[in-house]
C-alpha cells in the first residue's frame, strides 16, 4: 500500500531539508531552502506545509549562522515578496520568471548579508558576497529546474508541467 499524500509530503520535504542542508555546506553561499520555498509556494495547497517549512528553515539558518537574528526572516521574506510581486507580472512557473527570481535573489544575498552584518559590526568583505550572490542566481534556477522535476506525482495539486 503507498504511502499517503501526508506521509509523502512529510518524507519528501524531510528529505529535501536534509539534501539541503549538505547541499549548503557543500558549496556556501547558495541557499537550496529559497528554491524548496518557491517550489513549496507553487505546488502545496496547504499554506501550514509552506509555513512550516519556512519556520524550519529560518530556524536551521538561524541556528547555524553567525549573523544576528533576523537575516533569515528577512531573506525568506523577500523571497516570498519578490514572488507574489512577480505573479502578478509572470506566469508563476515560468521559466523566465524563475530566472528573473534567481537573479534578483543573487542581487539580494549580498545587500542583504552587507546591511545584516553592518548592524552587528562585523567587517564582510564585499567581493566574495558577489561571487556568493552570482553562484545564488544561478544555482537557485538549477536546483528549482531539479526540483520540480523530482517533486513527486502524487502530490502535484492541479500543477500542469512546463
Amino acid at each position: 500500500m503507498p504511502p499517503t499524500n501526508n506521509v509523502l509530503t512529510v518524507l519528501w520535504w524531510g528529505g529535501y531539508t536534509i539534501l539541503g542542508i549538505w547541499g549548503q555546506r557543500t558549496l556556501p553561499g547558495i541557499d537550496f531552502f529559497a528554491a524548496g520555498l518557491i517550489l513549496s509556494l507553487q505546488k502545496e495547497e496547504r499554506p501550514t506545509v509552506t509555513i512550516s517549512l519556512i519556520i524550519t528553515w529560518i530556524l536551521l539558518l538561524e541556528g547555524t549562522g553567525n549573523l544576528p537574528f533576523g537575516y533569515g526572516l528577512a531573506w525568506y521574506g523577500l523571497i516570498t515578496t519578490l514572488y507574489f510581486m512577480g505573479q502578478w507580472l509572470f506566469e508563476a512557473r515560468s521559466f523566465l520568471f524563475m530566472a528573473l527570481l534567481g537573479l534578483g535573489l543573487g542581487i539580494l544575498h549580498p545587500i542583504l548579508i552587507n546591511a545584516v552584518s553592518s548592524l552587528a559590526n562585523l567587517d564582510v568583505p564585499f567581493q566574495p558576497l558577489l561571487i556568493e550572490g552570482a553562484m545564488q542566481a544561478g544555482g537557485f534556477f538549477l536546483i528549482w529546474l531539479v526540483i520540480d522535476y523530482f517533486y513527486p506525482q502524487r502530490l502535484r495539486h492541479n500543477v500542469k508541467s512546463l
